[in-house]
């Protein structure tokens, strides 16, 4: 219900990511430093990328996107790009503006790309950095940025185009069942669960098997479709009432609510699955968003086919509802909304009005003890 101070919370995980990237970015070409050029160079390319990857996480999060501020704040995250070992290194800064930090992401993937391997989409290579991953990351981060024929360009990169690199509507269902395919076939970029960050009682709650399926004793099952996801992806109907949509497959009825599939903890130990973060499925949405309706229908029909959907036309609204179900129990609808400047709705269910994008709370308050302990690092709005 987005109730005061229940916002996100990434600020200090993705900091302390950030000091690591920055250890090896400064430090990797050191004399010093034992090994051959082409490790060093495809290792810096892994922390540039990184480094955009979590800059990015936090910009989107802590910060209104370029040209959508609200009342003219465009405050973003702190640009700390130098490493901190020790105190005598702490710096207090302010937030740079949205337009610096997405400068700065920008910079940081062009860097990336020629410094990175290209690896097979779903390969054991996408448990790393590489090039594609790169693009379609800069990709994302123009079309947040507003700057649709950049976004276009680099999803277009890393893409047949025909939909012949997506995963056949005959095994959709079958693609996330994560003891045949470790990895996603359509996964450029996963995080990848190995037995170590799963084998407390906290990795077993936080796994997303456990917060969206039922199918465990142990399983927290918190996170449930909503009537309104699910009439969306039902609407599409053949006469005799067979669902055309195969990511309908992926929703299973619960006496407590409706399951996601997605996510079915089959790995080397119970509730452990690899998480997706970048999809050739994305290329092909930001593709048809950033050309629009006519240039981007090829693309929008090109995954619709593979889902088993009649063509459409890439209106916003129709990609966005691709995007929704595509997209589900990924993480990705609360930002698509915010990126464009739209209210936050609520399912009926939830019995609360939709978020105004004007409200404050479209935007988490930074950590006080941060606030706190720097003269310089203003707070969000709205937050005392």
């Amino acid at each position: 219900v987005n109730a005061e101070n229940s916002g996100i919370n990434i600020w200090g995980g993705r900091y302390n990511a950030i000091n690591e990237c920055n250890i090896i970015i400064n430090t990797i070409n050191d004399e010093i430093v034992e090994g051959e050029q082409a490790e060093k160079d495809q290792m810096r390319g892994e922390a540039l990328f990184l480094r955009a990857l979590f800059y990015h996480d936090l910009a989107r999060v802590y910060g209104y996107e370029p040209g959508r501020e609200v009342n003219g704040f465009n405050a973003s995250v702190v640009l700390k790009l130098t490493p901190t070992f020790d105190l005598a290194d702490v710096e207090d800064l302010q937030r740079s503006t949205n337009e610096q930090v997405y400068t700065q992401i920008e910079s940081d993937l062009l860097a990336a790309i020629p410094l990175l391997p290209t690896v097979a989409a779903g390969s054991e290579g996408v448990r790393f950095a590489n090039a594609d991953a790169a693009k379609l990351l800069l990709a994302r981060v123009y079309l947040y940025w507003n700057k649709k024929p950049e976004a276009a360009n680099y999803a277009q990169q890393v893409i047949v185009g025909d939909g012949s690199d997506l995963v056949d509507s005959a095994d959709y269902y079958e693609s996330w069942d994560d003891s045949a395919n470790p990895f996603h076939p359509e996964s450029l970029f996963e995080s990848e669960i190995k037995s170590l960050d799963s084998n407390t009682v906290d990795g077993a709650n936080n796994s997303l098997h456990s917060l969206t399926m039922n199918n465990s004793g142990g399983s927290q099952f918190i996170v449930v479709a909503s009537e309104e996801l699910v009439a969306e992806i039902g609407s599409a109907l053949e006469p005799d009432g067979d669902t055309l949509d195969v990511r309908h497959t992926l929703l299973h009825p619960e006496p407590l609510g409706m399951e996601f599939e997605k996510w079915r903890g089959l790995g080397e130990t119970s509730f452990m699955e690899n998480i997706p973060i970048l999809r050739l499925s994305e290329a092909y949405l930001i593709a048809a968003e950033a050309l629009g309706a006519g240039a981007g229908d090829t693309f929008l029909d090109a995954l619709r086919e593979q889902r088993g959907l009649p063509p459409s036309t890439a209106t916003l609204d129709n990609v966005l509802r691709e995007r929704r179900i595509e997209f589900m129990a990924e993480g990705h609808r609360w930002f698509d909304l915010k990126r464009l400047g739209r209210d936050i709705p609520k399912p009926a269910d939830a019995g609360v009005p939709a978020l105004s994008y004007q409200d404050f709370k479209i935007l988490p308050r930074i950590p006080q003890s941060e606030i706190e302990i720097s003269e310089l690092l203003v707070q969000n709005p709205g937050y005392n």
